[in-house]
């Protein structure tokens, strides 16, 4: 599966501007409104009115916002055109295809390569110290809780695999004792990210582990939430990062992982080079 050529969906404004933004850095070239309008009607067999394309150019400047000071493109009246360099910022375009092409193809590794990504915006976030811990490592609670100077309590029953959660994140005050800032956070690189907002076993990791400290719940999401839906989505899944938030948080005090970044690179490339020799 790959980004197509013609705009999979090309009645949703949404998609239509996670298309706009894959298809300015996989070709290094801006895209025009009359270039994607031709774009849609290709695809739908019809010609778009142009209140279609206006709306798409309004959630592109809301995108915009929300990507913060160091933004990804550039939107003008009659234009869209990439800022950055995909390469500098990899976490950014996987995160853009899968939004597009969801998690259906080698989903365990493409899930884990997720999961190592939000990993990293996750610890810049809170200036932490983190672990993935979703199955199938092999990390028990004796050994996380000891690592976090938390109180052990028992391991989790086989069945249970992670609990809903793939990354613990942890700011100490580097003293070696319990009752700091701890978050459980899920991640869902899948089109069916919405069913998975309140997988985090909450009440069992409080079995599991005597927390000094409740501990706060998030998400990892790679695509833009909808502005109608966000208020309901974040009440399910506590503290949300979403592809804006991601993008902010691979960039400021960000401790380049090169192995992930070369993972990543290698991970867009042939769809970059099959959208172009579509």
């Amino acid at each position: 599966i790959m980004p197509t050529k013609l705009i999979e969906k090309p009645n949703s404004v949404s998609d239509v501007a996670d298309w706009v933004e894959f298809y300015i850095f996989a070709m290094d070239d801006s895209i025009s409104k009359s270039e994607l309008q031709s774009f849609i009607e290709s695809s739908s067999g019809s010609e778009p009115e142009q209140s279609f394309i206006d709306d798409i150019w309004l959630e592109l400047e809301r995108r915009l916002v929300l990507y913060g000071n160091n933004k990804p493109f550039q939107l003008e009246p009659r234009e869209v055109k990439p800022k950055i360099k995909w390469e500098d910022f990899p976490e950014y375009l996987t995160c853009v295809i899968l939004s597009i092409d969801g998690n259906a193809v080698d989903s365990v590794k493409t899930g884990k390569l997720f999961e190592r990504l939000s990993c990293k915006a996750v610890v810049n976030y809170f200036s932490g110290d983190s672990i993935i811990y979703g199955h199938p490592n092999k990390q028990t609670i004796r050994q996380i809780a000891s690592q976090m100077f938390e109180t052990y309590i028992q391991e989790p029953p086989p069945e249970y695999k992670d609990s809903g959660v793939d990354i613990i994140c942890w700011k100490s005050f580097n003293d070696n004792r319990k009752s700091q800032t701890v978050a459980l956070i899920q991640c869902a690189a899948g089109y069916n990210w919405s069913n998975k907002l309140s997988d985090i076993r909450y009440k069992a990791w409080t079995q599991y582990i005597h927390w000094g400290a409740n501990p706060l719940m998030g998400f990892t999401v790679p695509v833009v939430i909808n502005e109608k839906r966000y208020d309901d989505f974040v009440t399910d899944a506590g503290i949300m990062f979403d592809r804006p938030r991601i993008y902010q948080n691979i960039q400021y005090n960000y401790d380049k992982d090169k192995d992930l970044i070369d993972d990543l690179i290698k991970w867009c490339d042939p769809k970059i080079q099959s959208f172009k020799d579509y």
